[in-house]
């Protein structure tokens, strides 16, 4: 009988945390505490969501603008890499630092990280011995948009136009967004383990 999903191994590369609504850029710690309905302790992004612009599509089935909904984006992860993958593109001199683009972790050792679909389950172990019991689920893929740009333009500043090429550069290797499934702790150099559903397609 053969698996209902396919294996895939990497390695926490770096776990970080946006604190700050003021900046999107966000600052490598030694650990992430993962809370199952709240999020990353201390990130911008845990907690209760509200309705934006980015749900216009379910705005007109009823939905409130405001109104409280699931909150899919309780975590941001991105790839060694895809990043080196932009960097190259957009023919930067030295690769993006960790924090540019907002995210949580940054991971690397499995291919086209950002293409993974919704429903793969994210598992860690700090050694051969100890299991991690925080899990994540990955929700979507994370579209780019200019904010990260403006955060690598920071960090490149004698290069013109950065902060508007970041979105065409980094279309399908933005990296992905997703929720908490099971409390725990995460931490650099922990092994990921992403187990990847078997998919069919709907047409």
């Amino acid at each position: 009988m053969s698996m209902p999903y396919i294996e895939l191994m990497g390695r926490v590369e770096e776990v970080l945390i946006a604190p700050h609504f003021d900046t999107m850029r966000s600052t490598p710690v030694s650990k992430i505490q993962l809370i199952l309905g709240q999020g990353i302790r201390g990130d911008r992004h845990a907690g209760v969501r509200l309705a934006d612009v980015r749900e216009h599509e379910y705005l007109s089935f009823g939905l409130l603008k405001g109104g409280e909904i699931a909150n899919h984006r309780q975590c941001s992860l991105v790839s060694v890499e895809d990043l080196a993958s932009i960097g190259k593109a957009m023919q930067l001199p030295a690769p993006i630092p960790y924090g540019c683009l907002g995210e949580n972790l940054v991971v690397s050792g499995i291919p086209k990280f950002s293409e993974l679909p919704i429903g793969t389950m994210l598992f860690f172990r700090k050694n051969e011995y100890h299991l991690r019991t925080a899990v994540l689920f990955v929700w979507s893929e994370n579209t780019p948009c200019q904010s990260p740009g403006e955060m690598i333009q920071e960090s490149f500043a004698t290069l013109p136009n950065l902060a508007r090429a970041f979105p065409r550069f980094a279309l399908g290797k933005r990296g992905l967004v997703g929720g908490i499934y099971a409390s725990g702790v995460i931490a650099k150099g922990d092994s990921v383990i992403a187990k990847i559903p078997k998919q069919r397609l709907y047409i």
